[in-house]
């Protein structure tokens, strides 16, 4: 049997350090205002640790670590009571530990540089699985964290999220197998060398594909638009009771009409200010069902007085109905409905319906371009999203509802989908970021809700985007992550070294 090499290992004090280190970088890791470098250390320290220790104490406490960052990353980001949150949130503690636990069990066995391909391949397949599998999407993935290194995210064009996501896990697992040698030159220059060709090569193309994009590309005028409906809100509340009054629904009524009133007279406004687009955020339109065809009338009307394309956010509900319809409805200049979508993916435990499978068609924009839509958190969703890609889309309208605590992060998260497949992003936003980006992520208009008075945006967007290798291939990259991993599970099960 081959001893493990006592330079791999961890005193006392030191491996206390180092757990100590990692635990408070995974604390500015990840949630709503991530440190991008934070979680490129706090990788590397916690697998020191992990392999500097025996496997009961390095994963244990790895674990403990690992759950009690989770637990602070994520307070007030997810929406439930104390008691569901410690279990969700210790859940994605475990998940994130996971790829630890591979390394552990296989890159001692397989030994060499090729052990630290283990923890980037174990952390890509679990960013794919995570995006495929979880009620919250993509949420939680490391990629997110790198929003505003836009050269290095470029990449996520190619491989999806899963490629940042790698380059973070190797970086750690490279600096960790050079700290078990003593950072010796001679023994791992060379290795060092190519992964740092590798990082200069992924920078530099990105760099590249930044610059190359035309600077005097036809643009149009988009506007976002929220309107604050707390009253309109309230009042909606009452159809929601199984048997509401006339006077119920009356006070409904009135609500709702001074609300759309508000909204149509905004959209004039900034109709007349240039825009050939107008958007409003998530659900902002409320509407009784019944009151619904005299309200698409209403916008018809003003899209063909106004020659400008309206995409109406609206919550539909009827009288007595425990539920409401969450649409995204788009006009064209000719007053045509261009597609009425339903919210394809509603946060769990919302009282929103759910009854698109996918994302609509894009349709016909202005100079050529081609327009799609989806709401809020159907953008936490890749390979939902990526049909829009795959579809032609140039612009995508994302009208999206947030809260103070997903502010900004969930907004930066949508950007991601946009340069995955070659459209800019428009995210009016009710209670949070409204952004629009091009199709290489530059933020092009921001507004923060809890930060200005006139709730809007208002941006100059390319009409055309790029085809992507993404949104042709989709999470490629991804599985041939899984792919590889599986391939060093069948080569360690021939080896015999020792945990």
């Amino acid at each position: 049997m081959i001893r493990r090499s006592e330079s791999a290992m961890l005193s006392g004090p030191a491996s206390g350090a180092v757990l100590a280190l990692a635990g408070l970088l995974l604390c500015i890791s990840n949630g709503r205002t991530p440190i991008s470098l934070a979680p490129w250390w706090a990788l590397m320290f916690l697998l020191r640790f992990v392999r500097g220790r025996g496997p009961i104490v390095g994963l244990g406490a790895g674990l403990a670590v690992s759950v009690l960052a989770s637990l602070i990353v994520w307070r007030g980001m997810i929406p439930v009571p104390p008691g569901p949150y410690f279990w969700i949130a210790s859940g994605l503690g475990v998940i994130f530990f996971v790829p630890f636990v591979v390394d552990r069990v296989l890159a001692p066995r397989i030994g060499g540089f090729a052990s630290t391909l283990v923890l980037p391949l174990a952390f890509a397949a679990t960013d794919l699985f995570n995006a495929l599998l979880s009620p919250y999407g993509s949420w939680g993935s490391l990629a997110y964290t790198q929003y505003d290194n836009l050269p290095l995210i470029q990449i996520v064009s190619v491989t999806g999220t899963a490629g940042v996501v790698f380059l973070i896990a190797w970086f750690a697992a490279v600096v960790n197998w050079a700290w078990e040698h003593h950072f010796s030159w001679k023994r791992v220059g060379f290795e060092v060398s190519i992964v740092a060709a590798v990082f200069s090569l992924v920078v530099l193309s990105g760099g590249v594909r930044l610059a190359a994009r035309p600077r005097n590309a036809v643009t149009v005028r988009v506007a976002g638009l929220t309107v604050r409906a707390g009253d309109a809100r309230r009042s909606m509340g009452l159809l929601l009771n199984p048997d509401p009054t006339p006077a119920d629904l009356k006070a409904v009524h009135s609500a709702t009409t001074a609300l759309l009133d508000t909204l149509f007279q905004r959209s004039e406004r900034e109709v007349r200010a240039g825009a050939r687009i107008v958007a409003w955020s998530e659900a902002n339109g409320l509407v009784m069902k019944q009151e619904e065809p005299a309200l698409l009338a209403r916008a018809k009307e003003f899209a063909v007085r106004t020659g400008s394309y309206v995409f109406l956010a609206l919550a539909a509900a009827a009288p007595g109905s425990p539920r409401y319809e969450n649409q995204l409805i788009a006009i064209d200049p000719a007053g045509q409905t261009g597609f009425r979508y339903h919210k394809a993916r509603p946060v769990p435990g919302d009282l929103e319906m759910g009854a698109d499978r996918s994302v609509p068609k894009p349709i016909p924009g202005p100079a050529g371009g081609r327009i799609a839509g989806a709401i809020c958190f159907d953008m936490d969703f890749p390979q939902l999203i990526r049909r829009a890609g795959r579809a032609g889309a140039d612009i995508l309208i994302a009208p999206s509802s947030d809260w103070l605590e997903i502010d900004p992060m969930h907004s930066r998260m949508a950007i991601f989908r946009g340069i995955e497949n070659g459209f800019a992003v428009v995210r009016p936003t009710d209670k949070g970021l409204s952004v629009a980006a091009d199709c290489q992520g530059r933020v092009l208009a921001a507004a923060d809700y809890f930060a200005s008075a006139d709730h809007r945006i208002v941006a100059q967007v390319p009409t055309l985007g790029v085809r992507t290798f993404y949104a042709a291939a989709g999470d490629l990259f991804a599985w041939l992550c899984v792919l590889a991993l599986a391939g060093l599970v069948a080569l360690a099960q021939g080896m015999r070294r020792p945990l």
